[in-house]
């Protein structure tokens, strides 16, 4: 059976916090590498694409393009929430095959509008150890928006009240 291509993005330093909580021992760079060798690992044995997205501190930065684990480093005008929910609504028909990868609320919020799944970095951590039989499981999950959204309509392309109001905060200008 061929596989579907399927592509992580993942909120770098997010998922880098989850797995080396509290290590303020070890530089940044050494944990981002760690952080990469892990994703290489997992990426051989699953079979995915994976994009990882930094916040930057300078320049926009992309390395490795064209190869199965893409990094990039944001401009420093961009956060990585802001260009990772940027990238999904660039995707348009392509975002079935895409996932969000952070634990952070109200960045899956704005890539599941834009019909992207999502799952929160723990959930990512725990897939990469499980291989490519638990990657499978998840890409079959009908919505991974509704892991965290709490309402049963979100699989069927509605919003959840909660989501549909913080929305409403985030396009509403000047107070109105």
């Amino acid at each position: 059976m061929k596989r579907v291509w399927h592509e992580y993005v993942i909120d770098g330093y997010n998922l880098l916090n989850c797995l080396f909580p509290s290590n303020g021992t070890r530089p940044l760079e050494k944990l981002r590498d760690e952080l990469e060798k892990r994703l290489i690992a997992f990426l051989r044995v699953s079979g995915n694409h994976l994009m990882v997205v930094y916040d930057g501190k300078g320049r926009f930065r992309e390395q490795a393009s064209g190869a199965p684990l893409h990094i990039v480093f944001t401009p420093a005008s961009k956060s990585a929430d802001q260009w990772i929910v940027d990238y999904v609504k660039s995707l348009n028909t392509k975002i079935k095959m895409v996932t969000i990868v952070s634990s952070d609320n109200e960045l899956r919020a704005g890539s599941a509008a834009f019909g992207a799944r999502c799952m929160k970095s723990e959930e990512f951590a725990e897939l990469m150890k499980g291989g490519p039989a638990a990657a499978d499981r998840h890409r079959k999950r009908p919505d991974s928006r509704s892991r965290f959204s709490g309402d049963k309509n979100v699989g069927r392309g509605e919003l959840c009240e909660k989501e549909i109001e913080s929305w409403k905060k985030l396009f509403q200008k000047d107070g109105r």
